[in-house]
């Protein structure tokens, strides 16, 4: 009897002190970082990685950003001792100019960092502007709808257009002059004939031959009855 009180009370020693196991989380590099000059209409990819010094699971969750222009992405909330995860975000930088900063938030079962906060800073150049920022048709079948983007020219260099692909069928789009000069503007033309009825979205592609925004992405949603 007495033994068994005794491993109890060890037992309850050794779980109260954590030797039983504790995570341990830690970011490879600094927890505030600058990602550099960021072009205005291309979202900026970014990942970093998570890993647990510690002896048992590290557990992450409510995985949050300060506002709507960073998505964040785990690829696993459970890191095993001495195992490692990916965070990876990205940054639209579509409605900023100049110097920014923005936060990302996350809790841990880590006892000394419960709750993490990383900041990254980033220096937004508006190369291109174009509005409104996507397509939006209301028709019915087989009546074709026509908008038109505005896409204007903000650097100092010429832009060249080399393809507009659009990701469905049901789209025709197209550019027009094909080199839009600085300060200057051109139209981007989208034609839609639904086929079916109900919600339609996609993506047009835009490449160009400007080193800071090889590629566009402008989206597209229609409404069909």
């Amino acid at each position: 009897m007495i033994r068994s009180i005794i491993i109890f009370c060890i037992f309850i020693f050794i779980a109260s002190t954590g030797v039983l196991g504790q995570p341990k989380f830690q970011l490879v590099g600094p927890e505030r970082f600058d990602i550099g000059t960021v072009p205005n209409f291309v979202p900026h990819k970014h990942s970093l990685t998570i890993k647990n010094t510690g002896t048992d699971t590290l557990i992450l969750s409510d995985l949050s950003a300060s506002c709507g222009c960073t998505a964040t992405l785990l690829s696993t909330d459970h890191i095993p001792p001495a195992d490692s995860g990916i965070l990876t975000f990205t940054f639209d930088a579509k409605r900023f100019d100049g110097k920014v900063e923005k936060k990302i938030s996350i809790n841990t079962n880590d006892a000394s960092r419960k709750h993490v906060e990383i900041f990254f800073t980033a220096n937004v150049v508006r190369i291109i502007e174009i509005q409104p920022e996507y397509f939006f048709f209301r028709t019915s079948i087989d009546s074709p709808a026509t908008q038109t983007l505005k896409v204007e020219n903000l650097s100092t260099e010429t832009i060249s257009i080399t393809s507009v692909i659009p990701t469905g069928k049901e789209i025709s789009v197209e550019l027009s002059p094909k080199e839009i000069k600085p300060g200057e503007s051109g139209d981007l033309t989208a034609k839609f004939t639904p086929i079916i009825a109900g919600t339609t979205n996609g993506n047009i592609e835009i490449k160009t031959t400007h080193p800071g925004a090889p590629l566009l992405t402008v989206r597209y949603f229609c409404w069909s009855k």
